[in-house]
């Protein structure tokens, strides 16, 4: 699959209106969609963990939702440097699936050129940074608990078949990280089984856990991480509030003065705020705002060549 010639929204949808309509406002399911067997699979993860080349910060172990250590994962780099990063021991990786645990597997852009390609080009046709990770759970197992992401998020499903629960988020669209002192009893809007070649949309904020079948289950979880207005307005307030009004201290004896007369200073002050960030926005300085969230070209993505090609041509000194 070339990533960078095909639609790739067509490996995780069947229809990019129908995502386009449920776009952070529902979940929903696609099915019968085309392999992703040249981008990654199963033996992928296989061959990460048994690479001898795998950081222990990238995977993570989860047994009936509760995370475990990981510490047992690791092995020691082979020139054993005390300053040096543990690798991942894929025997014993072996060992805690077999006991049941859910393995999951961070970082992939990083060290699965054939992903950072296709993460670019879902990049470049939706304008959202992605973060991939997969989770390989045995038989009737599960992984992580109930929770919600800050990133719409897509489940294609690899290899078996996982059970997933849905439910409406506790806060829409919510700017925080997911707690364990979160509500989650909310309405359940969707429970549906994945198997093989099918995908899951679901949106950030809604509450979400999988438990798989009598196969183990592999799959894919790309999450596309949104820019928000408040991100964008908080770039333009920032050059706002570097402006002299802005600048100027509460008036002297303030702490004394009438809270009536405070509110009319403060209501005086916040008008002006709304006049600077009109003009700024008509300006070059909301140009430049846009421009710092929408996401950068990804400098990943592997080329076949690129590195004999720096090698004939290196950089004047």
């Amino acid at each position: 699959m070339n990533a960078h010639s095909e639609d790739v929204l067509a490996y995780l949808v069947n229809d990019a209106c129908v995502l386009a309509a449920h776009w952070e406002q529902a979940p929903f399911f696609s099915t019968d969609l085309p392999g992703l067997g040249s981008v990654f699979s199963l033996e992928t993860v296989e061959q990460l963990i048994f690479s001898g080349a795998l950081p222990l910060p990238c995977v993570r172990l989860f047994r009936d939702g509760a995370a475990l250590p990981v510490d047992r994962l690791g092995r020691p780099a082979e020139r054993a440097a005390s300053t040096r990063e543990r690798l991942v021991d894929g025997a014993a990786v072996l060992a805690e699936l077999a006991r049941g645990a859910t393995l999951v597997v961070e970082e992939l852009q990083t060290y699965c050129p054939p992903l950072a390609e296709f993460t670019a080009a879902l990049t470049a046709r939706t304008g959202y940074r992605t973060y991939c990770a997969a989770f390989v759970t045995p038989t009737t197992s599960r992984g992580v608990d109930p929770h919600y992401d800050t990133a719409s998020v897509f489940i294609r499903q690899l290899d078996g078949s996982k059970r997933w629960r849905v439910a409406k988020p506790p806060q829409r669209w919510p700017a925080h990280e997911w707690s364990s002192r979160t509500d989650v009893n909310t309405e359940v809007v969707l429970e549906v089984e994945l198997q093989a070649g099918q995908c899951l949309y679901i949106p950030r904020g809604f509450i979400h856990s999988g438990v798989a079948t009598e196969q183990a289950s592999v799959h894919l979880s790309i999450g596309l991480v949104p820019p928000t207005w408040a991100a964008l307005l908080r770039r333009l307030t920032e050059t706002a509030l570097s402006d002299e009004p802005f600048r100027e201290a509460l008036p002297y004896g303030f702490a004394a003065m009438d809270d009536a007369k405070l509110h009319v200073l403060l209501a005086e002050r916040i008008a002006m705020l709304g006049e600077r960030l009109e003009h700024l926005a008509d300006g070059a300085a909301g140009t430049r705002a846009l421009a710092q969230v929408k996401p950068k070209p990804s400098d990943r993505a592997f080329v076949p060549g690129s590195l004999r090609s720096a090698l004939a041509d290196p950089l004047a000194e």
